[in-house]
């Protein structure tokens, strides 16, 4: 009986290269649904649009060169002029469903607008109001990857094999 491996060690290749472009997919899609759940949960906790959120979330996919994804989250202070339509209220200003006692809108010299809140009693200085979304979008971020993250892959991992291999 001959054996010729040289024909055996092809088909293995061929299937590790299936086995890692099901890989690619699975991650990448893994971290489509992170990116959409962790959005959808910061912006429902902190009140937020949405496509703020989604905006400040970057993906850096997979490939089969570098089998890992890379998820960016800029969760520095947003401007809260910048999540809508700033409202003149009686005891100061109110943007979407904050309101900002003691704020004000202005327009300062070089263009820029936003809201502003006096910081002693005297006109200047001023600052401008930030949300903060640090700590709470970093736990969610966290839970996610933490406890939900495998399954997920998992599940994409099972559904793309599924797709190249008869069952």
């Amino acid at each position: 009986m001959r054996i010729n491996t040289g024909s055996i060690i092809q088909s293995i290749d061929a299937e590790r290269k299936k086995v890692e472009k099901v890989t690619v997919s699975a991650l990448n899609k893994t971290a489509i649904w992170l990116k959409s759940k962790a959005a959808k949960e910061i912006s429902e906790e902190k009140r937020i649009k949405l496509s703020l959120i989604r905006k400040r979330l970057r993906i850096f996919k997979a490939k089969t060169s570098r089998l890992e994804v890379l998820i960016r989250a800029n969760l520095y202070d947003i401007r809260a002029s910048t999540i809508g339509k700033i409202q003149k209220t009686r005891r100061g200003s109110k943007v979407g469903k904050h309101e900002f006692i003691g704020g004000f809108a202005a327009v300062m010299p070089k263009g820029n607008s936003g809201i502003f809140k006096r910081e002693g009693r005297t006109a200047l200085p001023i600052k401008e109001i930030k949300l903060p979304l640090e700590p709470e979008a970093s736990r969610i971020i966290g839970n996610l990857v933490n406890y939900e993250v495998e399954k997920v892959f998992e599940k994409f991992f099972h559904r793309e094999l599924s797709y190249i291999t008869p069952i």
